[in-house]
């Protein structure tokens, strides 16, 4: 309220009136958040768990087909030793233990 002997202006007043209705807009939204958190969240929650629990069945099968399919068809890069770079005895520079 504007101080005791003066008038809005036509600006203040409608800023006022859109002020108040953002305000039970507002409330609106909170009441029905309220309204979802008291009755659909169990819901809401238990559909989004077994929507997780079959994303993660569906990656572990693909994960375990894709590894298959590498074994199966061995890697493109993949020579007929797996480890040539170890068929040498280690070089080093360090004098040997004693």
């Amino acid at each position: 309220m504007p101080p005791s002997g003066q008038h809005l202006t036509d600006r203040e007043a409608a800023l006022l009136t859109e002020y108040e209705l953002i305000r039970n807009e507002v409330k609106k939204m909170g009441g029905l958040i309220a309204e979802i958190n008291e009755e659909e969240l169990d819901a809401l929650t238990q559909s989004m768990r077994a929507v997780e629990q079959k994303l993660a069945l569906v990656y572990t099968v693909f994960r375990s087909s894709i590894y298959a399919h590498i074994n199966q068809n061995g890697a493109p890069d993949q020579a007929e030793d797996p480890s040539p770079a170890f068929a040498e005895p280690f070089q080093t520079n360090c004098p040997p233990f004693d």
